[in-house]
């Protein structure tokens, strides 16, 4: 079967590989029909996550189960599926919390060894799912995978990023980087009854995808978008900011300060240094931040129905579909900020 492996930075070839079987009783082998691009995947393409060469990558995808394992009881051969990016067991204490992200035996698919077993990834024609009972959710039949395949990954990351922040309705939600999952958290805040949506970018043409989807843009470039803000809201600031952007201790300071006292941060960038937080200030405003991985075990369900009654509509930010021998390209266009969001078709 063929697949997309990665090699180095902005290195990914395509190539012929053996396809997958089942190593567990728990096992399945699931046939994609739809992957996505995500922004956690660019940093794998940059090296900023390293693999072993000859890695997989890819985690949100959707498809068709063609294999499954002797214990796997929920699922069959032909059953349209999501899969979650996230793996978990569903046993350990944390999934018995519905913690799914945080379990015991917790992996990724498409990220190598980041978290133990190098567990190859969606962008091939074949994927073993681990846990298959867990990590699966069927889904309907009626809706295109389009506007399904982002529950895969990053809908549950737009959906806890909001839900998590505990968003009243009436609230004003200001999201900082306007790319998926910033755009997908403001669709999740109007689904659930926002009276606000302030997007907050410096790319104007995803700013204009955001006025597109209802959305009151800011172009950070040149206004202050604290201050403005502050004006659209008598001067207390937002109820909850959402923190789309990630590896910027600056971007996190200014979300800080672009909310109200006793309102809450929602961080969903992907950060990995260490920064000096305004402790003292926090504790003054009582403001509260707090951080996010989307659960599509938990939600995953939830979510697609939300999407089957046309609550929540992703595919409205998809721009560019690529087959599976175009995937490299895809990652250029995404890298390069061409694209805003880009699928993978199986399907021909």
């Amino acid at each position: 079967m063929r697949a997309v492996r990665w090699y180095g930075p902005h290195d990914l070839r395509v190539e012929e590989v053996a396809e997958p079987t089942l190593k567990t009783d728990e096992d399945a082998i699931v046939r994609p029909t739809m992957a996505a691009i995500c922004g956690t995947d660019l940093n794998v393409y940059k090296g900023i996550l390293t693999l072993v060469p000859g890695s997989v990558v890819g985690h949100e995808f959707m498809g068709v189960v063609e294999e499954v394992g002797r214990g796997v009881k929920r699922f069959s051969v032909g059953d349209r599926v999501i899969v979650s990016s996230w793996i978990a067991d569903g046993r350990c204490w944390y999934c018995r919390k519905q913690m799914h992200t945080q379990c015991e035996n917790v992996n990724i698919f498409g990220m190598g060894p980041v978290y133990g077993e190098s567990l190859d990834g969606a962008f091939a024609e074949l994927v073993r799912v681990p846990y298959a009972d867990t990590v699966m959710t069927r889904v309907p039949e009626n809706v295109p995978d389009e506007k399904l395949v982002m529950v895969s990954d990053a809908l549950p990351t737009g959906h806890d990023a909001i839900v998590n922040a505990g968003m009243e309705y009436g609230d004003v939600v200001a999201v900082i980087g306007c790319g998926p999952i910033g755009l997908l958290s403001g669709m999740c805040a109007q689904a659930f009854g926002a009276s606000q949506v302030i997007a907050i970018d410096i790319v104007r043409q995803r700013l204009k995808v955001a006025e597109s989807l209802g959305f009151t843009a800011i172009n950070a470039a040149e206004i202050d978008a604290v201050e403005e803000v502050r004006n659209m809201t008598d001067g207390r600031g937002a109820d909850v900011v959402v923190e789309a952007v990630g590896k910027s201790a600056e971007i996190l300071r200014r979300a800080i300060e672009m909310v109200r006292k006793k309102g809450v941060v929602s961080v969903v960038g992907f950060h990995l240094e260490e920064y000096t937080v305004p402790v003292g200030g926090l504790w003054l405003t009582e403001k509260t931040v707090i951080f996010s991985i989307g659960d599509a075990i938990k939600n995953g369900e939830k979510l697609a129905g939300l999407v089957a009654r046309g609550r929540i509509d992703p595919s409205k930010i998809i721009t560019h579909r690529v087959r599976l021998e175009m995937v490299p390209h895809g990652f250029e266009l995404f890298d390069n900020r061409q694209a805003l969001k880009v699928v993978v078709d199986f399907r021909g």
